[in-house]
């Protein structure tokens, strides 16, 4: 029923991100869906987290099998030679010997009929965690593509960097060449000549460096996505949301942590549950069939079948039990609170990077005016300097100050694409799915769907372990209702009156010893329950 709930509710989301993102119409988008593609199907780490969620899918057949028929058999063989000398009272010596060769062949079975509702709600409490890893799963897959992005971004940002600083090298090396032909014409200066060549070695640095960096993002675009990057083109456009509380809004329904939180909630409800069945009766059937031979001289084959009824009622447990449950409930309560810790950091991550976006804007549009006005300024300080108003050092800061602004406008860029990534992240809607991939999406539940029915009719596999949960699924709990319980499980009543006066006594000696042991050891409780406060919006 919760995977069902949860199913509807996260379709329902999706209908609304499709709405809400898509790429850019631009042709030149097909490449850098390509890249996010190829690290979908084929990053290592993304291959690894989907099979540790196939992992986690067993957990649901282990509980399943916690309330299903178990059987095993069991057979043996052997040699017994014995010899046996007695001395009659008479004097007389008598030896006896036995050759066998005993063998014997046992088959048993166990079905568990009720297990207190531990079954129903393990399973229940599987299924949950197995949803709440398979958001877990798409927040992995987001950060791959993450990934995927920026470093496809890096690796444009870094060309356009190296491809900028080898420009601005070839135009120091053609202000060089002018600068010696004023000097051999007596029309410069040596100090004109050495300012050029100061200003060349520089820009050679700053292209050592840019091309090492180049390499180095080529590198792990390599690691990311699984090819060498080549011609790529620009990163498309996405539609983001129109204000920061839309975007809260978005992340609080979609984030795959918050999500995941949410259902840990859920999944520490299940888990009282689970808990609280060790305080419940237990009833299984129990059968074997055994078949032996030769076992001795005088029987020479035996076969016993049996089949009991088994009812185990919890009556004492040295407070494990309702240790277990108070456990229990405190998880529950800190998964609560992680869940509310978790709906904060996401609305603080929102509101930095909608400020970082719009900072990032800024800063763009400010670096492109800047690139404009800096080739205004080299084009008038070169012209002044032909008629003798500017010197060869002007015309070189000119030609800095229009590389450094060239190369803020790209790193400007490259900024505004990857915090833009970073918030769609967040959002919840950098998955595969939501960006709509033109590719053949995992699906995390046919796993699911394959190991629930593997080598198990699937009709049994709906209905009969279901049914057994429903045997004496209102027996109430143990000790507290025991006499209740006692009452409806068909015993005589004489061994009715002896059980509930031996459970009585065990209660009522268990209660004092355990004061005597709290007064002595100062273990009284000097607090109340805590008060869990409901801190949603």
């Amino acid at each position: 029923m919760a995977n069902r709930k949860f199913q509807k509710q996260r379709l329902k989301i999706l209908g609304s991100l499709f709405l809400a993102l898509s790429f850019s119409s631009q042709a030149n988008a097909v490449t850098f869906e390509e890249a996010l593609i190829s690290a979908y199907n084929s990053n290592p780490v993304l291959l690894s987290e989907r099979a540790r969620l196939r992992e986690i899918d067993e957990t649901y057949i282990q509980a399943r099998a916690q309330g299903r028929l178990t059987s095993s058999a069991s057979a043996d063989t052997g040699f017994l030679d014995s010899k046996l000398s007695q001395t009659s009272v008479f004097g007389g010596d008598s030896v006896t010997s036995e050759n066998l060769k005993p063998h014997s062949a046992t088959i048993q079975f166990n079905q568990p009929l009720y297990q207190g509702g531990r079954v129903s709600a393990l399973k229940k409490q599987t299924k949950i965690g197995i949803l709440a890893a398979r958001e877990n799963l798409r927040a992995i897959e987001q950060n791959i593509l993450l990934s995927a992005a920026t470093a496809y971004a890096d690796v444009i940002r870094d060309e356009e960097i190296a491809l900028i600083r080898r420009r601005n090298i070839r135009v120091l090396d053609k202000l060089e060449v002018a600068s010696r032909e004023r000097f051999r014409l007596k029309d410069g200066t040596r100090t004109d000549v050495a300012q050029s060549q100061s200003r060349i070695a520089g820009a050679e640095i700053g292209l050592a460096q840019a091309d090492a960096q180049l390499s180095s993002s080529r590198a792990f675009f390599v690691e990311t996505i699984g090819y060498m990057p080549s011609e790529l083109s620009n990163v498309p456009d996405f539609d983001l949301p129109s204000n920061v509380e839309e975007a809260k809004r978005m992340a609080r329904e979609n984030n795959p942590d918050l999500y995941a939180a949410r259902l840990n909630e859920k999944a520490g409800e299940a888990a009282i549950k689970v808990a609280k069945s060790a305080h419940r009766p237990t009833i299984s059937i129990n059968g074997s069939y055994q078949v032996s031979e030769a076992q001795s001289t005088t029987v020479n084959e035996s076969e016993n079948t049996s089949i009991v009824a088994q009812l185990t009622i919890p009556i004492f447990t040295g407070g494990l039990n309702s240790s277990q449950v108070r456990e229990a409930e405190h998880a529950r309560t800190r998964f609560s609170f992680e869940t509310r810790a978790a709906e904060r950091a996401l609305d603080r991550q929102v509101a930095d990077l909608w400020g970082q976006l719009d900072a990032t804007h800024r800063s763009l549009k400010a670096s492109q005016a800047q690139v404009k006005f800096a080739e205004d300024a080299l084009k008038g300080v070169e012209l002044e300097k032909t008629v003798g108003t500017r010197t060869t050092l002007d015309v070189l800061d000119a030609e800095e100050e229009l590389l450094n602004a060239e190369l803020t406008v790209v790193q400007a860029q490259r900024n505004l694409d990857v915090i833009s990534f970073q918030f769609l992240s967040i959002l919840g809607v950098f998955d595969a799915r939501s960006l709509g991939l033109s590719s053949d999406y995992h699906d995390p539940a046919e796993n699911f769907e394959f190991v629930v029915h593997k080598g198990q009719d699937a009709l049994i596999d709906a209905i009969v372990p279901e049914a057994v949960q429903k045997i004496g699924k209102q027996i109430p709990d143990i000790p507290k209702d025991i006499s209740n319980v006692i009452s409806e499980t068909g015993i005589p009543g004489a061994l009715k009156t002896d059980v509930k006066n031996l459970v009585q006594h065990t209660k009522n000696t268990g209660t004092v010893v355990k004061e005597v042991v709290d007064t002595i050891t100062f273990q009284k409780p000097v607090y109340g329950p805590i008060e869990i406060i409901d801190e949603t919006p």
